[in-house]
């Protein structure tokens, strides 16, 4: 008989937040105010008065954006999201869906250009687009793959490190979820600090003259990362001293000391430095966006094996499955056609002869295209890979933890008509091993110790779902994990003789120190000390904290699965993100991440 090992991690958390740095500046606020409302119709202008608490700004310019590529876009949505509207209704045109058709070879705009990518991220997050959009994290991972060897950013992809563009892409990586205390971030700010001159300013490049663009910038980063920037101090000065030391009598900043006085950057100069000096950071404010806010239940089914099951945010049917992508580790293809954007493809599944890519919302099937589906409230989505007139199916257990030889009956149903139907004659897998199901959709189950993941399949219907089944105790082992927030295929073979055995090498994982919208990752290797090589998943339960929010290298725990040769290990990669935002209440959180192996 084939013996089953599990491995079980309680998982503990704390939670408290960090207050937010505050800036004490004394520069002429009325006087940068009054300057910037005469000079108010740029982008620039209407974020930086609005971080002054300014009621009355002129949005006139914002209205009609015609813009040409996605940075002409991305500022107009800052400003816009600054005042609390939504840029997708604030004119006729959708400035987000603008700005999102600029999305190609896994990053926005320009390839060869890093600076749309940064605001477009920020532009994007502002409006509420969910951190797990896939724009997002694309264009997150194409920040990171080009970072220089200083830990710095170039305005290209080729340039050599500025402290604007490390600025900018720091307040976006952070922004989109990334720890203050990455090394990739530490490494950036690093690149900062030894670019600030004497006179307390940043220059554009290192060892030239600072100028109030550039240190402004830089404040906004080191705010991002609540770290006080009248706390770098360089020959008795520092970066508020700077900019403050630079304002005019009229009000406006000039761009650097040796400036003799206004020019046509004035407006947006002065209004960098306001930003900078009220202690903010971009994006100002980021709106609610209802279609976005929630997550909602899907499960994509391939023509041989589930593909990715979860939840994530929409805000179309078409947009679950760009989304996933993101917790699971797939490859898809959207065609543009004369009706509508197509799913042509996800992995090797291609729509072909009467086979392709279909989507039922709540098991029913809708005469709209996924694209132009928006997701409601309750709304769970099915895509399959199969015939226009295959009806889904659901898998029920009578239990699912069982002893050993105790019968569970599973049971069979088809959607039609609104209602659920036995579905006789499908085939209900454990392991090897499947029974048929009689003519009230049952079968019955009795099986020896160990872990089986059970699903139904019948030609002409969609896969069901899976279910774990646990029989018999088992064996397992535990790892505390502890974090304060300051803010497989399993499958049971009766006739397999083969030992199954593995083991975690650490009795306790601490992700430390982590603020509302950030994330830690601990590693931890299993080791196949049995006499088979073996194929593992995990499950988590407990506190929704880990079980909507635990990736298992880089994947949702719920897609993962690894295997590992006889004698051999496997480091897995434990990455906890807390969202933005969260607000579950401080104390502790624990859940139970166990991990299950069969035999290959």
């Amino acid at each position: 008989m084939k013996k089953l090992l599990s491995v079980m991690l309680i998982v503990v958390l704390l939670f408290s937040m960090f207050p937010s740095s505050e800036i004490n500046a004394t520069y002429n606020t009325n006087s940068a105010q009054d300057y910037l409302t005469a000079n108010s119709a740029n982008p620039w202008s209407t974020m930086a008065l609005s971080a002054l608490g300014n009621s009355s700004i002129p949005i006139d310019h914002l209205i009609s954006i015609n813009g040409t590529n996605a940075i002409d876009h991305a500022a107009p949505i800052l400003a816009i999201t600054a005042i609390g509207e939504n840029p997708r209704v604030f004119s006729s045109t959708d400035y987000v869906a603008a700005l999102k058709s600029y999305y190609t070879e896994n990053q926005i705009g320009d390839i060869t250009m890093l600076n749309d990518d940064c605001f477009g991220i920020l532009a994007l997050i502002s409006a509420g687009e969910s951190l797990d959009d896939v724009i997002i994290v694309d264009s997150k991972n194409f920040i990171f793959s080009h970072q220089n060897d200083d830990g710095g950013w170039g305005f290209s992809v080729t340039a050599n490190s500025d402290t604007n563009m490390t600025a900018a892409a720091i307040l976006a990586l952070v922004s989109a979820g990334i720890d203050n205390s990455d090394s990739r971030i530490q490494n950036a700010l690093s690149f900062l600090q030894t670019s600030q001159n004497n006179d307390g300013g940043f220059p554009y490049y290192s060892d030239s003259n600072s100028d109030s663009s550039s240190t402004a910038w830089v404040i906004w980063a080191l705010n991002a990362l609540d770290i006080d920037p009248s706390g770098l101090i360089k020959s008795d000065n520092t970066p508020i001293s700077y900019l403050e030391l630079n304002q005019s009598e009229q009000g406006f900043f000039k761009y650097q000391n040796s400036s003799s006085g206004e020019d046509s950057f004035s407006a947006m100069t002065t209004a960098y430095a306001v930003i900078a000096l009220q202690g903010k950071k971009l994006p100002l404010n980021i709106v609610e966006n209802d279609a976005l806010a929630q997550k909602f239940p899907f499960r994509i089914e391939g023509l041989e094996e589930t593909i990715c099951l979860g939840e994530v945010t929409g805000p179309t049917a078409l947009d679950i499955v760009k989304n996933a992508k993101s917790i699971c580790d797939f490859t898809y293809e959207v065609k543009d056609t004369d009706w509508g954007p197509y799913l042509k493809r996800i992995n090797n599944d291609e729509a072909k002869g009467e086979l392709g890519w279909l989507y039922l919302i709540n098991n029913i099937s809708l005469f709209v295209g996924a694209a132009d589906y928006e997701m409601q409230t309750g709304d769970s989505v099915l895509w399959y890979y199969g015939g226009f007139d295959w009806q889904p199916t659901r898998l029920v257990l009578s239990a699912e933890q069982a002893d050993a030889n105790q019968s569970v009956t599973a049971t069979v149903e088809f959607f039609s008509d609104n209602s659920w139907s036995p579905l006789v004659g499908a085939s209900v897998y454990f392991g090897v091993d499947t029974i048929t199901t009689n003519t009230n959709g049952q079968v019955g189950i009795s099986l020896q110790d160990g872990f089986y993941k059970i699903h139904a399949q019948k030609e002409g219907y969609v896969r069901s779902n899976s279910i774990l089944l646990k029989v018999g105790q088992g064996a397992s082992s535990s790892v505390d994990l502890t974090v304060t927030i300051e803010n497989g295929d399993v499958e049971g073979d009766s006739t397999n003789e083969d030992t199954i055995s593995f083991v975690v090498d650490t009795s306790n994982l601490d992700f430390g120190n982590l603020n509302s919208g950030s994330s830690a990752t601990k590693n931890i290797t299993l080791n196949n000390n049995g006499t088979s090589d073996i194929h593992i998943e995990a499950l988590v339960s407990g506190d929704s904290l880990f079980t909507e929010n635990l990736d298992l290298n880089s994947v949702s725990w719920k897609n993962f699965e690894t295997d590992i040769a006889q004698d051999g290990n496997q480091n897995v990669a434990v990455e906890l993100s807390i969202p933005a935002g969260y607000s579950d209440g401080n104390g502790a959180k624990s859940a139970q991440l166990t991990f299950w192996a069969i035999a290959q």
